[in-house]
């Protein structure tokens, strides 16, 4: 009896192993079963993050700060002032700069009517040559006539003489005439030159005019988009430089994940596949989205020293492709995602989309 006794405790303590191990695995599919059923379906990654626009807000003019108008992290609107720079330097230049661009103005004036006057005394130049001219004709004809009458003695030697005379006078003011209409002309070409170095000269003050009202204008940073103020850095009072940052806009509408997937991950991912996204600071909270592009290079040959392959001992390393995924569900400030946050996306390989594997390596 003792034997058969403990044959059956043998048998029952089989038996509860059995279910034991049956109970654990169901457990185990239970549990595991999404795990196990994403594994399958989804191609996913934990080397992902939110990206988003980001405007750096820098000065373009430099100066000491009159007025911040921002606080850290306030929303803002596009074209609300952030901060202004004392625009005094500014708008003295900008006088400076009206005042010889006046100058300038009442100069080129002033070379126009000279050149008006040129050209008037150059027409009365003119008629006083032909006047010149026709005396000139007629007083060679008159010689001419007076000659052939004195060679036959009919006229005295005196008129010959007065004839001979007036030709003289005639061809003398006709050269008069001609020397002064060059001499006119030549100070018409002058100021003609001269108007046109002073047109030049005008317009660069016109050029630096403009400069100096944009930079006016700079003096007054506005925000360029809609978002929020980030990483504000700039006091009343504080000198800044060309180009130094100061804060930072931050567009929490225009924002996407940045998904490194592995190189073997790739292969039936395709453009426009559905994607979920769970993001690390919401859990239990997950977000839609869908696949936009592949970056063309793995991450490796676009950081600042790209691997030289070709020289030393090589060890193959699995390479990431850069995956830019669009978020399709709509912005939630209960769950706002700001860029750098950290996300894993799971992407539907399962989904056939029509794409082509070209469009995801770009190539035929």
């Amino acid at each position: 009896m003792a034997f058969g006794n403990t044959a059956l405790k043998i048998k029952n303590s089989r038996k509860i192993k059995i279910i034991l191990l049956i109970i654990i695995a169901l457990a185990v599919l239970i549990f595991m079963g999404k795990e196990i059923y994403y594994y399958i379906v989804y191609e996913q990654t934990d080397d992902a993050y939110v990206e988003g626009t980001i405007v750096p807000i820098a000065p373009q003019v430099a100066g000491k700060v009159s007025k911040v108008y921002v606080d850290y992290n306030q929303r803002v609107k596009k074209g609300d002032p952030l901060v202004e720079i004392e625009p005094d330097d500014y708008v003295a230049e900008l006088n400076a700069k009206k005042a010889t661009l006046n100058t300038l103005h009442a100069q080129r004036n002033e070379i126009a009517s000279s050149l008006n006057e040129s050209l008037a005394k150059l027409s009365t130049a003119e008629a006083n040559l032909n006047a010149a001219i026709a005396q000139r004709v007629l007083a060679e004809r008159e010689y001419e006539r007076i000659k052939g009458l004195y060679k036959e003695d009919l006229v005295s030697k005196s008129k010959f003489d007065s004839a001979e005379a007036a030709l003289k006078v005639a061809l003398a003011q006709e050269k008069a005439s001609e020397s002064q209409i060059k001499e006119i002309k030549n100070a018409i070409n002058t100021l003609k030159i001269k108007l046109k170095t002073q047109q030049h000269q005008i317009e660069k003050a016109e050029e630096e005019l403009k400069v100096a009202e944009i930079n006016l204008k700079r003096t007054l940073i506005v925000s360029p988009i809609d978002g929020r103020v980030a990483k504000k850095s700039v006091q009343i009072g504080q000198y800044v430089k060309v180009g130094q940052l100061m804060m930072a806009v931050v567009d929490e509408h225009d924002i996407w994940i940045g998904a490194n997937f592995k190189e073997t991950q790739i292969e039936k991912m395709r453009i426009g596949q559905p994607v979920k996204i769970k993001v690390d600071a919401y859990p239990g909270k997950t977000f839609k989205g869908h696949v936009a592009s592949f970056q063309p290079g793995t991450g490796a040959v676009f950081s600042l020293f790209p691997p030289e392959n070709a020289t030393g001992n090589f060890v193959k390393v699995v390479q990431r492709i850069p995956v830019r995924i669009i978020i399709d569900s709509g912005f939630d400030p209960n769950y706002p995602l700001w860029p750098g946050m950290s996300v894993v996306p799971y992407v539907d390989v399962t989904v056939n989309t029509g794409a082509k594997l070209k469009d995801v390596i770009g190539k035929e």
